[in-house]
């Protein structure tokens, strides 16, 4: 008998978001780059979505009527979900911090999991049926699907926590673009969130009310919406400039041996703002602490000190600064007088509207359309 499987549009997207997903997991997990281990991690969160959908479609399209045994394949893991992704933040926002063997605590629920799968292999077995018709599989499966629920939602509030605590420890060390993609991957937690806390009601409805005789059918929607929402995710961390951490300062680097004067560091930070009016660093909007550091061939920490005891500012507000007078000295420039306002502000180093706009006012004291438009009005000499 020659196997045809009914496979419907639902399921060719399926198979579709299935390549996808295993092409960014694969890509997360073996391609070297500067947050290897953080993306490990978010690999193997996209792995277990692919995995829990190549489960999907082959209780569609009746695999069991052809390969009866299959479904004795552990193919969910949907407990992992939770730990992994919480470990992806915080592997992305303290790399340096190892992993200890504690932490695979967190992962002990899956022995929970693999233990009911294997009750089910019994009964199917004594039963010649698959694993997803058996008794225990009908009891069990709704509890499981809520404690995946609860430990998604903990999880991610846990990296959410994370994320934020992060944007607050380094507030002077990153750039507008970091900082963008830190509050990105936030929005994209609480959707991802959103979406488990969707998946409840269908549950209790499918227990309660049908007595867990629903279709599987009836879950394409929220199945649909996961494997999109776990792609876009890897996708955008794949694909995205990766954050870079500086490095957090030792022991030792908090108090050197030997301490700088005050002329001496008032010397270092006006050798600094010489090097940056001479070479334009501000104008690249791509520039961290990190990087400008390595341009002027400093520590990281070094440079974070002179720019605070030095200038009494932090990096942002000394680069910004430097952007914000660029921006007004374009203003009055004739040559730019056809250049809107935010193309000169992306010319000045600049790469968000916000941004722009909120610093400006903050150095000028008037937003930047209000002060050109004084410009018009005064009288020239």
């Amino acid at each position: 008998m020659k196997p045809q499987f009914g496979i419907n549009g639902y399921d060719l997207l399926f198979l579709a978001a299935i390549f996808i997903g295993a092409t960014f997991s694969l890509l997360l997990v073996l391609t070297k780059r500067i947050n290897q281990a953080a993306n490990r991690f978010l690999g193997l969160v996209l792995l277990t979505i692919v995995l829990w959908m190549v489960w999907v479609v082959a209780i569609d399209v009746q695999l069991d009527r052809y390969y009866p045994r299959w479904s004795w394949i552990p193919l969910q893991f949907s407990l992992t979900i939770g730990p992994l992704l919480y470990f992806y933040v915080s592997k992305l926002t303290r790399p340096e911090l190892p992993i200890k063997p504690n932490d695979f605590l967190h992962f002990s629920p899956l022995l929970l999991e693999q233990a009911v799968q294997i009750l089910q292999i019994r009964e199917s077995s004594h039963q010649q049926i698959p694993t997803y018709t058996t008794q225990i599989f009908q009891l069990i499966n709704p509890v499981l699907q809520l404690l995946a629920i609860i430990s998604v939602l903990v999880y991610s509030g846990l990296a959410l926590k994370r994320l934020r605590a992060f944007d607050q420890e380094l507030s002077d060390q990153l750039s507008d673009a970091q900082r963008y993609q830190s509050k990105w991957l936030q929005r994209l937690l609480v959707l991802f969130g959103l979406l488990w806390i969707a998946w409840i009601p269908y549950t209790l409805v499918d227990y309660f009310v049908y007595h867990y005789q629903l279709s599987i059918a009836s879950y394409y929607p929220l199945y649909l919406l996961l494997a999109f929402m776990t792609i876009w995710i890897g996708a955008e961390s794949f694909l995205r400039p990766e954050l870079l951490i500086v490095e957090r300062e030792k022991e030792k680097l908090v108090q050197p041996q030997t301490e700088k004067t005050s002329d001496e560091l008032l010397e270092t930070a006006q050798w600094l703002r010489t090097q940056l009016e001479t070479n334009l660093f501000y104008l690249d909007p791509g520039l961290t602490l990190r990087s400008l550091a390595e341009a002027l061939n400093l520590h990281p920490n070094e440079l974070s000190r002179i720019i605070n005891l030095g200038t009494g500012k932090n990096f942002n507000d000394l680069i910004n600064e430097y952007r914000v007078n660029e921006v007004m000295r374009k203003m009055q420039d004739p040559t730019y007088d056809r250049i809107t306002l935010l193309g000169i502000a992306y010319d000045s180093g600049f790469n968000s509207k916000t941004t722009f706009n909120r610093t400006f006012k903050e150095i000028v004291g008037q937003n930047p359309a209000s002060y050109k438009n004084s410009l018009k009005k005064a009288p020239s000499l």
